[in-house]
């Protein structure tokens, strides 16, 4: 039998806390992602790890090439608009993320979501966006917004037997969008910030 004196109880105790602490500031992310590398939400998970983010030359290209991939992609919004029965079609800038964030000080919580400051070119999802991110306020889903959608290409036969896949009013790509995470303009960064922000 094993007798734990005061001092191993209190000693254990200690360890037990510290391992708590580390656990909370390892998932300490949060909604927007502040860590040094991409961290998917709890719901996320499953989409993060079946989806692939296939270039967006290569989609836009040949998308029928794609019909059955699960895309994973990031854009900043440049227009929201309202199809009816909560459907809305999000009119992105295809954004490449940038793996190691950047951060404003050595602090994990300075460390922003980050997105190339160049765009590939525009693509659009079909998304039943959540109340809150179409309520009034400054951080609904609007022009400027970041976000990271889920998706595969919008394709159908035609009475060809072809496969037909359809493209935006500014020839981007259609995907019909499963989940999606957003960033308010004020929660992420650009590789433009490089000079001013650490790696």
């Amino acid at each position: 039998m094993i007798i734990m004196t005061k001092e191993k109880k209190k000693t254990g105790a200690t360890l037990v806390l510290i391992a708590a602490a580390l656990l909370a500031v390892g998932c300490g992310a949060g909604q927007y992602g502040f860590a040094k590398k991409y961290v998917p939400l709890g719901d996320e998970d499953d989409f993060w790890e079946q989806s692939k983010a296939f270039t967006y030359d290569a989609v836009n290209t040949d998308p029928d090439d794609y019909e059955d991939k699960l895309i994973g992609w990031f854009g900043v919004v440049q227009k929201v608009t309202d199809k009816g029965d909560g459907k809305y079609e999000v009119r992105m800038a295809h954004r490449k993320h940038q793996p190691r964030h950047l951060c404003s000080s050595d602090s994990i919580r300075s460390c922003r979501v980050t997105v190339h400051f160049r765009s590939s070119g525009s693509f659009s999802a079909l998304l039943d966006l959540r109340p809150e991110d179409t309520a009034a306020s400054l951080d609904k889903v609007q022009p400027g917004t970041l976000m990271r959608v889920y998706g595969k290409v919008r394709c159908k036969e035609n009475d060809d037997e072809e496969i037909v896949c359809d493209y935006d009013d500014m020839g981007g790509v259609l995907l019909d969008g499963t989940y999606y995470r957003q960033w308010p303009v004020r929660l992420f960064v650009t590789t433009r910030s490089a000079s001013e922000l650490k790696r």
